[in-house]
């Protein structure tokens, strides 16, 4: 086992790990900044990075799904800082030489090979030929950077000295119900890698690498990777990419792709030259009228629809979250669950209460959802939502859980008026650049209100903001911050619908 490890007392190089590969497949200037950027660090391994799956709410449950889906797994402490990751070579050296049982497990396996790689392995189990290698992945399907990494993994485990039988993924099984009490076994599902992983040169890649770091700073090639998913940390350094520019309110596909293209062949650069003749669509027509004019069009219709609606009247938003880790018994992974919802309710014109729920830490949250929502919208007066079809969904999806409530559920139903469709057929604006999603319509009507926007402690997103408030031993302080974050959240958001029903009604 003395070839798995750097001789004690021996100095850390620098080596590359996955995170390495991945930003150098990706752009070669990006692994080379981050790597120079790193060198007085000694580049310490295990660095968190921006990634795809980073943007998923996993749930504050997945130390314990990998601990119940391997119990008994010897799980290797962080690796963050280079006397971390001497610590947990040690132990992964350890745990290896030990007797292991046939169901036994190391998770965060730690090995570094002689070429000048390492890795942090997710999973490693004992088979009958040799050690079954497992990245875990948070996710229902996996892509060519998982295959990128297994073959990694597999390169630095083999040249360590270990025998590899098998590689794989470990990824999200959907059919999976959590039982509760913790018990996560099945809530993966194993993909075999070995086929695909010969298509993964590691061993040319590394020497690639090693070039590329030692060598002069690579030019930019700047592309739609610079921003998507993983944005780069050097971006405003590439001089190449200029800033990002607005987009045009008056360009040709705001009346759809191929419109537009025959609008092009026509002779026209924008909406301006356009006349209005040559749309068909009412909607098109609408819009056209918008940018020329520089202001919003509103029809008369919708001022009439909204008029007669009587009162009281009630502005709802919903929130849901779908958790890669199931934390409340009876649910699977990727379930859509509500967790908050916030209402105006006004009884006539000028008497507005605001009311809301969110959900706690304590279980599962949703008969008592469904409970306060009743009481809130009452047995008559209309419920403005924006795209209902969401809310909807939510409400029928209570009433198939909670037989008691489902009457008063399903009734809710047609009370709601969809302002999304009363938008579309009759509202444009300029600012609103061809879309009529949440966000575009109400930052070109209440741009001042920021009602899709979302900032408190270190969270950018609702989902997560909430995922967090749910972590077991998160300071009072921090939970009750966020909670009043998300509650001014839907307050904004429901303001905002309020302001689009007056907006409408003062037409016509």
């Amino acid at each position: 086992m003395s070839s798995l490890f750097l001789p004690p007392g021996h100095a850390l190089p620098a080596p590359f790990d996955s995170d390495d590969l991945r930003r150098w497949r990706g752009c070669a200037r990006r692994f080379w900044l981050q790597r120079r950027s790193e060198r007085d660090a000694a580049a310490a391994p295990g660095r968190a990075d921006p990634s795809a799956e980073a943007a998923v709410v996993h749930g504050p449950a997945l130390g314990d799904a990998l601990r119940g889906a391997f119990p008994g797994a010897l799980r290797i402490g962080a690796s963050g800082t280079p006397a971390a990751w001497r610590q947990a070579l040690g132990q992964t050296r350890e745990g290896l030489a030990r007797p292991w049982r046939p169901d036994a497990a190391i998770l965060g396996a730690c090995l570094a090979s002689r070429d000048g790689a390492r890795a942090r392995i997710d999973v490693l189990q004992r088979g009958e030929e040799g050690l079954r290698l497992f990245k875990v992945r948070y996710a229902t399907v996996a892509d060519e950077s998982d295959i990128d990494v297994v073959a990694w993994w597999t390169h630095v485990a083999a040249h360590s000295g270990l025998r590899v039988q098998s590689a794989g993924l470990l990824l999200v099984d959907t059919d999976f119900i959590y039982p509760g009490y913790g018990c996560y076994a099945g809530l993966f599902r194993e993909v075999d890698l070995g086929p695909v992983l010969g298509t993964r040169p590691i061993g040319s890649w590394l020497q690639e690498m090693h070039a590329c770091a030692c060598g002069p700073q690579p030019p930019a090639e700047p592309g739609p990777r610079c921003t998507a998913q993983a944005r780069c940390d050097f971006i405003q350094s590439c001089q190449v990419i200029a800033p990002a520019a607005i987009a045009d309110p008056a360009r040709l596909e705001i009346v759809g792709r191929e419109l537009a293209a025959e609008l092009r062949a026509e002779g026209h650069a924008d909406l301006h030259s356009v006349p209005e003749s040559r749309l068909a669509e009412s909607r098109h027509r609408r819009a056209l009228r918008a940018v020329q004019r520089g202001t919003a069009m509103i029809e008369p219709e919708a001022g009439a629809l909204l008029r007669g609606q009587a009162w009281p009247r009630h502005a709802l938003r919903m929130d849901t979250i779908g958790f890669a880790v199931p934390v409340w018994s009876g649910t699977r992974p990727y379930q859509v669950l509500p967790f908050q919802w916030s209402c105006d309710v006004e009884a006539a014109p000028g008497q507005l209460q605001s009311h809301g729920f969110l959900a706690g830490p304590q279980g599962d949250p949703r008969r008592e959802f469904a409970l306060t929502l009743l009481r809130a919208l009452g047995l008559q007066g209309p419920v403005f939502a924006y795209n209902a079809g969401f809310e909807r969904n939510r409400i029928r999806e209570l009433a198939q859980v909670f037989d008691d409530l489902a009457p008063g559920l399903m009734a809710l139903l047609p009370r709601i008026v969809d302002l999304f469709q009363i938008a579309r057929a009759n509202f444009y604006h300029p600012a609103m650049g061809g879309s009529w999603s949440f966000r575009s319509v109400f930052n070109a009507v209440a741009p001042d209100l920021y009602a899709d926007a979302f900032d408190c402690a270190g969270e950018s997103a609702t989902q997560a903001a909430f995922a967090r408030t749910l972590q077991r031993g998160l300071d009072a302080g921090t939970r009750h911050r966020l909670g009043a974050a998300l509650a001014a959240h839907g307050r904004r958001q429901t303001t905002a619908l309020r302001r689009l029903v007056a907006l409408f009604e003062s037409v016509g």
